[in-house]
C-alpha cells in the first residue's frame, strides 16, 4: 500500500506542477469542445431546429477525421519549419476558424461539412505541437506521467461535453451552443498564452529544431525503432477501433443483456483502466516503455481473448476489467515514446507521422470490427482485438533489443536517458549479451505466444480459427436445445430422457461410440422416442484429435451408432470441445457439422440442482445451447443424480421466461442425419 502511495503521490506533484497545467487544460478545453460540436450540437441541435438530415452529422464527423489524418503530416513539417509555439496557435486558431464556419450551419445546414474540414485542419496542426513542445518541455523521466495525466483530461473531457449536453434543454439554440464550445477554445489559446518557453526549450517554441529535408526526415521515420513503434501504433489503435465497433453487439448478442446493464458490467473495467492509467505512467518513467507497452498489451490481449468465451457476469467483470487494467498500463507510454522517439531531425513530423498510424488504426479497426461481426459474431472480433494487441506486445519486445548508436551521433545525458527508457533499462558496455538475451527472450515469447495461442484455438468452444463450430442458434427468437454428452450410461440416460418426456421436451444426446457399443438398446431407445442422437468420439479423448490426422474417431463412432440404432448423425461434438484443424475437416469433408456450446453450468463438479437450476436459467439467451451430462467420459454407470433434479427447475424457468425447448438440428436448421455412412466406418478422407 505504501508503495502505491508513493507512485500515486510522484504522479500527483508533476500533475499539479505549474509547467503541466496549460497542457492539461488545452487538452480539457479543446477535447470536450469537440465532443460538445460534434456528439451533442451537430447531432440534436441542428438537425432539430435548423434540418439537414439524419445523415448530416455522420458526414460532418467523418469529414473532420478525413481531414484530420490527410492534414497531420503536413501539419508536422509546418511545426519543424516554425515551431511548436507558432504550430499550437496556428492549430487553435484553425479551430476557433472551424467552430465559426459552424455557426454559418445555422442558415445553411450544408456549411458544417467544409468548417468541420477545417476544424479537423486544425486539429492536425495542434496536437503535434502540443506533443512537440511537451518533448522540450518535460524531461524524459517525467513525460510518461504527464501523458497519462492528459489521458486522464480526455476523459474527463468526454465526461463533461456529454454531460453538457444531458444537462442543457433539449431545444437549446444551436448557435448557442457553438458559441459555449468557441469559449472552450478561447480557454484553451488562453492557456497556451500562459506556456512560456524555458532555457532549451526555445528551439521547440518558436522556430525549427534544426534545418532538415523531407529526406533526412523518411530516413529518420523508417529507422528499425521508429517505424516499429508506428507498426505499434497501428496495432493497438486497430485493436480499440474494432472493439469500439462492436461495442453494443458484444453486450446485445453475445452477453444478451441490455445496454444499462453492459455498462455495469464493463463499468469496473473503466475505473480500474483509469487507475491504471496512473500508476503506467509513473512505472514507465522509472522501469521504461517498452517493457509497460509488452506487458500491458499481453494482459490485455490475453483477457479479451478468454473474454471471447465467457458470458457469465462473474466471468465477464474480472475479465473486462484485466483487459481494462493492461491497456491502462500502456497507454500512457505511447505517448511517451512517441515523444522519446522523435528527438531526431524534424521532430514535429516524426510526432505527426505516428500519430498518422494510429489516425488509420482508428479508421480501418471499426471497418475491420464490423466486417468480422457481419461474417461470424461479436465473439469473433473480441479475437481478432485480442491478437492484434498481442501482435503489439511483441512488436514492442523488438523495441528493447538496443543497437549501436551511429559513430556520427553526439550523445549526451538525455539521449542517454531516452535511450534507457526506451530500452527498459539496458545497461552500457553489455549491448552484445544484452542483445542475445533479448533475442532470445523475443523468440521464447514468439513461441510461447503461438503454443498459447494454438491450445488455446483448440480449447475455446467458440472459436472458429481451425474450422466452423456451431455455439448457438438464431438470437431472435426464443428458442433452447439442451444437450447431453458421454452416453449412453445406464441407468440415468433414460432416467434423464423420461423426465424430458414428461414435459414434451425433446433433447440432443451426443453420444460415445465405445458407450454405444456396450449399451445400443439405450441409443436405440433414445432415436425411437424422438430425441437426437450425435457423434461424440468413440473414445472421448484429446488425444486423437491431435495424432489422428484422418481422425478415424469420427467414422468409428458413426459405425456403432449405426449398428445400434440404423442412424447416420450429421451432428459431430468434440470430447471436452477440444478440437483442431484436421478433426474438423474430417467433420466437414463428410458433410457433417461441428456443435459446441453457450451455456454451461458444469454439471460435472457435483453442484447441488438449484446451482445447476440457476446457472443455466440465467445464463441462456436467445438460441443458446445448453451443455449437459449423461455419463463421464467412459465411465459405467457415472452419477447424474444432480442433473436428473435439475431438468424440471430449468425446464419450468426457461418457459417462464418464453422459451421453446427445440434440438439442435431444428436450431440450426440443419439435417439431423446422413443418408448413409458410407466413406465413414474406415475413417477416410
Amino acid at each position: 500500500m505504501r508503495t502505491l502511495t508513493s507512485l500515486v503521490l510522484d504522479w500527483l506533484r508533476l500533475v499539479r506542477s505549474p509547467q503541466a497545467r496549460p497542457y492539461l487544460l488545452i487538452t480539457l478545453f479543446v477535447d470536450s469542445a469537440l465532443i460538445f460540436v460534434f456528439l451533442v450540437a451537430i447531432q440534436s441541435y441542428l438537425p432539430e431546429q435548423h434540418g439537414g438530415g439524419a445523415v448530416l452529422p455522420g458526414y460532418a464527423l467523418a469529414t473532420y477525421g478525413a481531414a484530420k489524418l490527410a492534414a497531420q503530416l503536413f501539419g508536422g513539417r509546418l511545426i519543424d519549419r516554425v515551431g511548436g509555439g507558432v504550430g499550437l496557435f496556428v492549430g487553435l486558431a484553425l479551430i476557433v476558424l472551424g467552430q465559426g464556419a459552424l455557426l454559418a450551419a445555422a442558415l445553411a445546414p450544408e456549411a458544417v461539412l467544409p468548417a468541420a474540414a477545417v476544424y479537423g485542419l486544425g486539429s492536425a496542426v495542434l496536437w503535434p505541437a502540443v506533443y512537440t513542445l511537451a518533448s522540450t518541455a518535460f524531461t524524459p523521466m517525467e513525460r510518461a506521467r504527464l501523458t497519462s495525466a492528459m489521458t486522464l483530461t480526455t476523459g474527463f473531457a468526454v465526461t463533461l461535453g456529454l454531460g453538457l449536453g444531458l444537462a442543457l434543454p433539449a431545444r437549446f439554440p444551436y448557435t448557442a451552443a457553438m458559441v459555449v464550445a468557441l469559449a472552450a477554445v478561447v480557454l484553451a489559446l488562453l492557456s497556451a498564452g500562459a506556456m512560456r518557453p524555458v532555457a532549451g526549450e526555445r528551439a521547440g517554441w518558436g522556430q525549427p529544431h534544426a534545418a532538415s529535408s523531407l529526406w533526412d526526415v523518411t530516413v529518420s521515420a523508417l529507422s528499425p525503432q521508429r517505424l516499429g513503434f508506428a507498426v505499434v501504433m497501428l496495432l493497438q489503435s486497430s485493436a480499440v477501433g474494432a472493439l469500439i465497433a462492436v461495442f453494443r453487439s458484444y453486450g446485445r448478442d453475445l452477453l444478451g443483456v441490455s445496454f444499462r446493464q453492459e455498462l455495469l458490467l464493463l463499468a469496473p473495467a473503466a475505473v480500474l483502466g483509469a487507475g491504471a492509467v496512473v500508476v503506467g505512467g509513473v512505472l514507465a518513467d522509472r522501469l521504461g516503455r517498452a517493457p509497460l507497452l509488452a506487458s500491458g498489451f499481453l494482459t490485455a490481449g490475453l483477457a479479451i481473448w478468454l473474454l471471447s468465451t465467457v458470458t457469465g457476469a462473474g466471468a465477464v467483470i474480472p475479465l473486462a476489467a484485466t483487459s481494462g487494467m493492461g491497456f491502462g498500463l500502456a497507454f500512457p507510454s505511447v505517448g511517451a515514446m512517441s515523444m522519446d522517439l522523435s528527438r531526431a531531425v524534424g521532430r514535429g513530423t516524426l510526432l505527426a507521422w505516428f500519430m498518422t498510424m494510429e489516425g488509420l488504426g482508428h479508421a480501418a479497426g471499426p471497418a475491420v470490427g464490423a466486417w468480422v461481426n457481419g461474417i461470424a459474431d461479436p465473439a469473433a472480433v473480441l479475437q481478432v482485438g485480442g491478437t492484434l494487441f498481442v501482435i503489439a506486445a511483441a512488436a514492442a519486445v523488438v523495441l528493447l533489443i538496443p543497437s549501436p548508436l551511429p559513430s556520427h551521433r553526439v550523445v549526451d545525458d538525455a539521449s542517454r536517458q531516452e535511450d534507457r527508457l526506451l530500452l527498459g533499462g539496458v545497461k552500457e558496455g553489455s549491448l552484445g549479451g544484452a542483445m542475445l538475451w533479448k533475442v532470445g527472450g523475443l523468440l521464447g515469447l514468439a513461441v510461447a505466444v503461438l503454443l498459447g495461442l494454438a491450445v488455446y484455438w483448440a480449447m475455446a468452444p467458440s472459436s472458429q480459427v481451425y474450422g466452423s463450430i456451431a455455439t448457438h442458434g438464431p438470437r431472435d427468437e426464443k428458442l433452447v436445445a439442451l444437450t447431453f454428452d458421454d452416453g449412453p450410461n445406464d441407468p440415468w440416460s433414460l432416467r434423464i430422457a423420461d423426465v424430458l418426456d414428461g414435459y414434451g421436451v425433446k433433447a440432443t444426446f451426443f453420444v460415445v461410440g465405445k458407450r454405444a457399443d456396450a449399451h445400443p438398446e439405450e441409443v436405440r431407445a433414445l432415436v425411437e422416442d424422438g430425441h437426437l442422437v450425435g457423434n461424440h468420439s468413440y473414445h472421448h479423448r484429446k488425444r486423437d484429435a491431435i495424432l489422428e490426422l484422418n481422425y478415424g474417431e469420427l467414422g468409428k463412432a458413426e459405425e456403432s451408432i449405426a449398428k445400434a440404432a440404423g442412424v447416420c448423425p450429421a451432428l459431430f461434438r468434440p470430447p471436452n470441445g477440444f478440437h483442431t484443424p484436421w478433426q474438423l475437416h474430417a467433420v466437414s469433408s463428410h458433410q457433417m457439422r461441428a456443435v459446441g456450446w453457450d451455456v454451461q453450468p458444469s454439471d460435472w463438479e457435483r453442484l447441488p440442482a438449484a446451482e445447476l437450476v440457476r446457472r443455466v436459467v440465467d445464463s441462456v439467451h436467445p438460441g443458446s445451447i445448453v451443455l449437459l451430462h449423461d455419463g463421464s467420459d467412459t465411465q459405467e454407470g457415472a452419477d447424474r443424480s444432480a442433473t436428473l433434479e435439475a431438468l424440471p427447475g430449468i425446464i419450468e424457468g426457461l418457459r417462464a421466461k418464453g422459451y421453446r425447448f427445440v434440438r439442435v438440428d431444428e436450431l440450426l436448421s440443419v439435417p439431423p442425419y446422413l443418408p448413409t455412412c458410407a466413406g465413414l466406418e474406415d475413417g477416410a478422407t
